[in-house]
C-alpha cells in the first residue's frame, strides 16, 4: 500500500537497533520510577513520588510502543486490510489516557498535604530528584531519532523532557525544605507538575484523538481538494469527499467525480490522481466516476418527497 511521497524520509532507522534503544529505556525508568516512589515515600515527599509515577507512566507509554512497533511490521491481512499500524496510534491514546487519571489523583493528594503538610526528608528528596534528571534525559537521547518516527515514542520523548523540567522543580523543591524548612513547597510541587502532565497531554492527545476519529490531518482541506478536483478537464462537479488518515504516515482519499456527457473516464482518473499526488501528496486514492445522466451510484430516496 503506498504511503505518502513526502513521509519516505522517516523509514530509514533500523527496527532491531531502534528496538533496543526503547528496551534500554524503558529498563532505566523502570528502576527509577522503584527508586524515587520507594525514596518518595520514605522520604514523606508527594512530589518525588508524583515524579516517579510520571516516570511510570512513560515506562508504560514505551512498553506499549515496543509492542506496537512489533505489531505494525505484521502487514496488511485478510481481517486488517489496512494493516496493524495503528496500533502504536491506540498505544498513544492508551497512554494518554492512564496520564490523566495519574495526574488526578496526584492532585487529589497534594490538597490533603496541602491542609497537613508532612514532614519531607530534602536530602532524600534531592538525591532521587538529581537521578530522575539524569534518566530523563538519558531516556530523551535514547527516543530522540524514534520520536521523529513514531507518534507514540515522539509522546514519550516530549514525556521525558517534561519529566527533565519537574525533576529540575522536585530539586529546587528539596532545596527549600533543606533550607528554610518550608514542607507546603512539597504539595505546591506536585499540584504544579500535575498541571503541567494535564496540560501537555491535552496538547498531545488532538492529533491522536483526530487519527482514530477519522479526521483529516491538519496540514490538508478537504475544500480545497473539491475545488482541485473541479478543475480538472472533462468534470463538471465532484461530492462525497472524504479524506482520513489511516495512521500517522498514511492519508486516505475518496470522492465522487461527475464527468462531462461522452468524457472517457480513464483519462480522467489519471490526471485527477497525478495531480492529488503532486499537490497534496495523496497517493492512497479512491475516486468513483459518475455521470449527470445516471447520478450519484449511492443515492438514496429521498425519505420525505415532496
Amino acid at each position: 500500500m503506498p504511503h505518502d511521497h513526502h513521509h519516505h524520509h522517516h523509514h530509514h532507522l533500523d527496527p532491531a537497533s531502534g528496538d533496543r534503544a526503547v528496551v534500554w529505556a524503558v529498563a532505566i525508568n523502570m528502576a527509577l520510577t522503584v527508586a524515587q516512589v520507594v525514596g518518595g515515600a520514605l522520604a514523606g515527599s508527594m512530589a518525588l513520588v508524583a515524579d516517579g509515577v510520571h516516570n511510570f507512566s512513560d515506562a508504560a507509554a514505551l512498553i506499549l510502543a515496543f509492542g506496537a512497533r512489533r505489531l505494525a511490521r505484521r502487514g496488511h491481512d485478510a481481517r486488517m486490510t489496512f494493516g496493524w499500524s495503528r496500533a502504536e496510534v491506540l498505544a498513544a491514546f492508551t497512554n494518554y489516557i492512564a496520564l490523566i487519571l495519574i495526574s488526578i489523583w496526584l492532585l487529589a493528594e497534594a490538597v490533603g498535604r496541602m491542609i497537613d503538610p508532612p514532614e519531607v526528608e530534602g536530602w532524600t528528596v534531592l538525591i532521587l530528584a538529581g537521578l530522575a534528571l539524569i534518566v530523563d534525559l538519558g531516556t530523551a537521547a535514547l527516543t530522540f531519532k524514534l520520536s521523529k518516527d513514531s507518534l507514540n515514542i515522539r509522546a514519550a520523548f516530549l514525556h521525558n523532557l517534561a519529566d527533565a523540567g519537574a525533576s529540575v522543580a522536585v530539586i529546587i523543591g528539596g532545596a527549600v525544605i533543606l533550607i528554610w524548612d518550608w514542607r507546603l513547597v512539597d504539595p505546591i510541587l506536585t499540584v504544579l507538575i500535575s498541571v503541567f502532565i494535564l496540560w501537555h497531554i491535552f496538547a498531545d492527545l488532538k492529533p491522536v484523538t483526530s487519527i482514530l476519529m477519522l479526521g483529516a490531518p491538519a496540514a490538508r482541506d478537504s475544500a480545497e481538494i473539491k475545488e482541485a478536483l473541479g478543475q480538472i478537464e472533462g468534470v463538471t462537479g465532484v461530492h462525497h469527499v472524504h479524506l482520513w488518515q489511516i495512521d500517522e504516515k498514511r492519508t486516505s482519499c475518496e470522492a465522487h467525480i461527475v464527468l462531462a456527457e461522452g468524457v472517457e473516464y480513464a483519462p480522467v482518473i489519471a490526471r485527477a490522481k497525478a495531480m492529488l499526488v503532486e499537490r497534496f501528496g495523496l497517493a492512497h486514492v479512491t475516486l468513483e466516476p459518475e455521470s449527470a445522466a445516471l447520478g450519484c451510484a449511492d443515492a438514496r430516496p429521498d425519505p420525505h418527497p415532496a
